[in-house]
């Protein structure tokens, strides 16, 4: 798995608010509801980004400390209810049992280690406290390979048994998926990809796909542009 550096955010910085998905409030909401009937003191993110999650988590569960490698992203929050840190996921800068809730979103597949993040996640958890986790994961586990190579960028994205494993270090999981429709390729590619010849090869790479595939994305090509939608997993679990 490639390793995303901090110099990789730092350029993504600028333009990380314009991908159609990060602020998409259905899909926070969806997200948020997963714990409604919760209360907590001390909340952690992990990934935070520019706070696209947080800002509406502190205006429902209060104050919180989020993380995230790259500075340039964190910069962006402006928001008195959020501590930003400059840390990495693979080894949180906090002691044993110190947080009530700790989530996550889309951050899985930029990880070289999932595994040790999810220890360290849970070793930062309060007995009794709550994991959120939310992912992008293909549209069905069999076609994983595909899906990879059609993202194209030497990465993995996580199937669902696969984050159910790494759920296996704690209880009472429950969870769901949700569908982000109508995707545009074209507003992902502008806003995550500065190279012009890679935006190419990944929307050619789209108009090669299988048909198990297009039937599973709700596949649509037009003539400037493709849309498909996008399966997100949300788990939740309890140390």
């Amino acid at each position: 798995m490639k390793n995303y550096s901090e110099s990789y955010w730092s350029k993504r910085a600028k333009k990380y608010d314009e991908t159609s998905w990060v602020k998409n409030e259905s899909f926070i909401e969806t997200f948020l509801d997963m714990i409604s009937d919760k209360s907590f003191s001390n909340i952690l993110e992990v990934g935070i980004g520019t706070g696209a999650v947080a800002n509406i988590m502190t205006s429902r569960k209060g104050a919180l400390t989020g993380i995230d490698i790259s500075k340039e992203m964190i910069d962006q929050i402006k928001n008195d209810k959020i501590t930003p840190i400059v840390a990495n996921a693979h080894d949180l800068p906090f002691e044993e049992n110190t947080f009530e809730l700790i989530y996550m979103r889309n951050v899985i597949h930029y990880l070289e280690k999932p595994e040790k993040v999810f220890s360290e996640i849970h070793r930062c958890l309060k007995p009794g406290g709550t994991y959120l986790f939310s992912q992008v994961v293909p549209p069905n586990d069999n076609i994983s390979s595909e899906y990879d190579w059609l993202i194209g960028r030497n990465i993995h994205y996580p199937t669902k048994n696969e984050i159910l494993e790494l759920f296996s270090l704690f209880k009472k999981i429950n969870h769901n998926d949700f569908l982000l429709e109508n995707q545009s390729i074209n507003n992902w590619l502008e806003n995550t990809c500065q190279n012009e010849e890679k935006r190419k090869e990944i929307i050619d790479r789209h108009r090669k796909t299988s048909e198990e595939y297009r039937l599973m994305a709700n596949y649509r090509d037009v003539t400037d542009d493709i849309f498909v939608s996008i399966r997100h997993f949300m788990v939740s679990g309890e140390k």
